[in-house]
């Protein structure tokens, strides 16, 4: 595996605590973290632009990028302007539409002692040709959004805010919400089954199934989890274990699990398999499906991340080592996206540089 690492930003002051114990206003009150301490949180490859979209955690307010592979380059896609103050981050929001453009939405991460100044996490659409962004409306006021998911078909965008983590349903055409309903629990990322259910989970205790039909317009709540008592709160204090869920295209839905597992969901029944775990590590943030068919994605903290594939037909994983560039590791895996020569990794929470975009060829 040849790995090369492409820096953004670059950061003149390390950060001198854990960024655990930060806010808002600590980041933006050193002009070196809030320009420069970029973490890579959302990725997209567009086939046709032959780019990588990047939605950033960056405190300027400065999201989308697009990285040129064949130059090396970085491009600005001019969010900083339109941005309210405490929009700072794409979290698990990017997805394309059918056109080929993007829609996202837009996190935060202040305290409860700023909760009444911020207005709320917004869905945008942004226009590659006219570099255009119309902003379609907040889901639920004062909160942030931390991942969306698209249903095209049915002109739905479903997401799940913070730090009050309530499931919602926005309606493209009308602008407007038309379900919401609080969950108690965070995924990383939804995925649609082939029927066009959107799943995730429920209960800040237990972490339970649910889904969302749209058909109905109702939640069905299922009372088992993925993982019996395990996985909550490795995110982040009242997350769920789905790190990563993906329809396979295979009729099953995937689940890289914050414990380390991958587990499918088989969705008429909502039996959970266990396939296995690529390491010893936890967290598995990211998952992909490469032109192969097998699942390409990250797994591993803190330094240990590794980058896998796993054969369904064969049901076996393959390990292709440590994500490192000379003395530098991924330090946190977020997101992962697959062109036809290369696998790309965002970067995130990086205290003593700013993260790095990693470029991976096998």
């Amino acid at each position: 595996m040849r790995i090369k690492k492409h820096l953004l930003r670059r950061l003149e002051h390390p950060v001198d605590r854990p960024l655990r114990t930060m806010g808002y206003r600590d980041f933006t009150s050193n002009a070196d973290w809030r320009d420069n301490l970029v973490s890579f949180t959302s990725l997209l490859w567009h086939p046709k632009r032959r780019r990588v979209t990047c939605g950033l955690t960056a405190f300027n307010n400065d999201l989308m990028y697009e990285f040129d592979p064949a130059s090396g380059t970085f491009h600005n896609l001019g969010f900083q302007p339109l941005a309210e103050r405490f929009e700072i981050k794409i979290h698990r929001s990017l997805v394309y539409d059918g056109n080929g453009n993007v829609y996202g939405a837009t996190a935060c991460l202040h305290r409860e002692d700023q909760r009444q100044e911020g207005a709320g996490g917004r869905i945008f659409h942004y226009d590659f040709e006219r570099q255009v962004y119309d902003f379609l409306g907040i889901p639920v006021p004062q909160d942030y959004i931390q991942t969306i998911t698209l249903d095209e078909e049915r002109g739905l965008v479903y997401g799940v805010t913070y730090p009050v983590f309530e499931f919602f349903v926005f309606d493209l055409k009308c602008r407007e919400v038309r379900f919401r309903q609080y969950m108690g629990s965070a995924p990383h990322i939804m995925a649609l089954d082939d029927a066009g259910c959107v799943w995730s989970t429920w209960n800040a205790r237990t972490h339970n199934l649910f889904k969302y039909d749209p058909d109905a317009d109702r939640v069905v709540y299922y009372h088992h989890s993925l993982i019996e008592g395990q996985g909550a709160d490795l995110m982040y204090p009242g997350a769920g274990p789905i790190d990563m869920m993906l329809n396979g295209g295979d009729g099953f839905l995937y689940v890289g699990c914050t414990t380390g597992d991958l587990v499918r969901i088989e969705p008429s029944s909502a039996k959970v398999e266990y396939l296995g775990r690529p390491t010893p590590e936890r967290r598995l943030p990211a998952l992909a499906i490469g032109p192969d068919k097998r699942l390409y994605g990250i797994a591993g903290f803190y330094g240990r991340c590794h980058l896998f594939a796993y054969d369904r037909q064969r049901r076996n994983f393959e390990d292709f080592g440590l994500i490192q560039d000379g003395e530098d590791q991924l330090y946190i895996g977020h997101d992962l996206c697959i062109s036809d020569q290369a696998i790309y990794a965002g970067e995130t929470d990086t205290e003593k540089r700013a993260g790095y975009l990693w470029e991976c060829t096998l």
